[in-house]
């Protein structure tokens, strides 16, 4: 190829083919890392979950290219490199070295997501960075209640040095193991990551060597503006200027927490301030700035230029600002364990900004997902500790339904029953689709699911399902109808949000996950999508009739 057979200087500006090429391909490499790291986790949160992400930065800490993975995985715009360098600088580290941390205000806002950094070196030059992170099924801390501080989450791991010029740092791993539930399964998660930074440097390396380009400056400079350019149309394309506000609101312990978002576009840029939201929770549902950016940045690259991949470039022209002490940009040491309970839900309070000036783009409110962590220890005294997904609905389209048990914004994986029987001592009794829960509308909403398991452990089981809104139903658009809450319940009996709970055996824990709001008005539905969702038992004929006035033949089932 061509790409193959020119050294391109530096300062050379990219043929358009050459570009694509390279880009391309270095996609791959970093998606080759990623599976490198499925192949070698022991974690299910990782290997079926998906819940990890691989990132290569320049030689400045840059953010080049990410792996297609967990979207909140790979929004941080290299923030922890960038932190990283100030306590190890360049000349400090060497082939080799791989610095560790799960600092929340770095990485992706709670100690169970640790994030290994390595430079990358081509014939003894420095080329670049590469990160891999993911979630921990441990990180030690309290699982009998709501920690008030993060000290009390678990284990804080300041950014050391795990590899040192390819040798481990043992006293790491062993304090490291010292402090978590289930140290065999997080010291071998760890080191799966460290497994993805090795591809990354020899592939890197290889890629460096084919294509003669001397280092990963002069195409990062390439690809960062290409991407920024893309960004800046898309917004102009789809994002009228002008200044719009939104508000949504999530679950809290005592009182609901509220989001407001203002959404300034002008002139191929996008800020959103979110002055005006409650002000930071002692509870873990707390959510520090680099999460709540990724979602912020995700929601308006979801409108404006969804097909270009991830880069610094892309993220350029989005600028998100939260008052500091609020929930959404809490002072350390605040509790942040939940943080997903509160960041899923910025997306909706800038949709609702931008809910009459972004028409195709748009969606309705989503029922999104409950977190369950599962801990205990077996009759032989192993431990076991792991996280679930359970998917609630996608909200309804401008112009098509929404779609049942998909998890959105957040769009980690689902974990197959038998998978999740293999490793908790449980028996999963009913995963099913939650009829009516998907708000009716010209588009109906997508249904949440019920799902629910019973202990078959001789020993307690600890279970903390977490959800940000049980208590509000998701929200229609334009017209279209809310759909269901949610309900977390044990032995039939309605428990808290959030809090863990202990299951004996036999115990019988519920999940009924919200379903997700409609769009457009009832009136506007189509008679034959009604007779079609009742036949397939997603509405009941009771809801039909309600909502659409519909009244199923007496001879429709025969």
């Amino acid at each position: 190829m061509k790409a193959n057979r020119r050294r391109l200087r530096p300062g050379t500006a990219f043929d358009p083919i050459d570009l694509e090429i390279l880009w391309s391909r270095l996609i791959a490499l970093v998606d080759e890392a990623a599976y490198a790291i499925v192949r070698t986790s022991m974690s299910k949160v990782v290997v079926e979950g998906r819940d990890f992400g691989v990132l290569l930065y320049d030689a400045d800490g840059r953010m080049l290219a990410a792996d297609i993975s967990i979207a909140s995985k790979v929004g941080t715009s290299s923030i922890a490199v960038k932190e990283i360098l100030k306590i190890h600088p360049v000349s400090t580290l060497a082939k080799g070295d791989v610095i560790v941390t799960n600092n929340p205000w770095w990485i992706m806002g709670h100690l169970n997501d640790i994030a290994v950094v390595a430079p990358l070196f081509h014939k003894g030059r420095l080329v670049g960075f590469a990160e891999c992170m993911a979630h921990m099924a441990d990180i030690g801390g309290s699982l009998s209640g709501a920690p008030r501080e993060v000290y009390e989450e678990g284990l804080i791991i300041p950014p050391i040095k795990a590899v040192e010029r390819g040798r481990e740092n043992t006293t790491f791993f062993a304090m490291l193991e010292a402090n978590v539930r289930v140290p065999r399964q997080v010291s071998s998660d760890v080191r799966a990551l460290i497994t993805g930074l090795h591809v990354m440097q020899e592939k890197v390396s290889e890629f460096i060597e084919r294509h003669r380009i001397g280092d990963l400056n002069s195409l990062s400079a390439a690809v960062l503006a290409q991407s920024e350019a893309a960004m800046r149309r898309g917004i102009m394309e789809h994002i009228p200027e002008g200044v719009y506000e939104g508000r949504s609101s999530v679950d809290g312990f005592d009182e609901p927490l509220h989001i407001h978002a203002r959404v300034t576009s002008r002139n191929g840029t996008v800020e959103i301030d979110l002055a005006g939201s409650s002000p930071q929770s002692t509870y873990g549902i707390n959510c520090t700035l680099v999460y709540t950016y990724v979602w912020s940045m995700y929601t308006i690259k979801c409108i404006a230029c969804p097909t270009v991949p991830n880069n610094e470039g892309t993220f350029a022209p989005i600028r998100v600002v939260a008052p500091e002490g609020c929930f959404l940009n809490p002072v350390f040491p605040a509790p942040v364990k939940m943080k997903p309970s509160s960041g899923h839900y910025i997306p909706i309070a800038i949709l609702d900004a931008l809910k009459d000036v972004v028409d195709d783009r748009m969606l309705a409110e989503s029922g999104n997902k409950s977190l369950v962590y599962m801990a205990g220890r077996r009759p032989d005294g192993q431990a076991y500790s792991d996280l679930i997904f359970v998917m609630g609905g996608m909200g309804a389209r401008p112009h098509k339904d929404g779609l049942h048990t998909m998890s959105f914004p957040a769009n980690s994986s689902n974990i197959p029953v038998e998978v999740l029987e293999s490793i908790v001592p449980l028996r999963v009794r009913k995963k099913l689709i939650r009829p009516d829960s998907g708000g009716p509308g010209r588009y109906r909403g997508g249904c949440g699911q019920v799902f629910e398991f019973e202990s078959v452990s001789p020993l307690p089981i600890i279970v903390r399902a977490e959800h940000g809104k049980l208590k509000t139903a998701p929200q229609g658009l334009h017209g279209g109808g809310a759909g269901m809450g949610g309900r977390h319940a044990v032995n039939g009996k309605e428990v808290p949000d959030k809090l863990p709970v202990v299951l004996q055996n036999r115990d019988v824990m519920t999940l009924e996950i919200p379903g997700s709001g409609g769009v457009g008005p009832t009136s506007e539905r189509d008679r034959t999508a009604v007779a079609r969702d009742v036949a397939d038992g997603i509405v009941s004929a009771e809801a039909a009739y309600r909502d659409y006035g519909y009244r199923e033949k007496p001879d429709a089932k025969k």
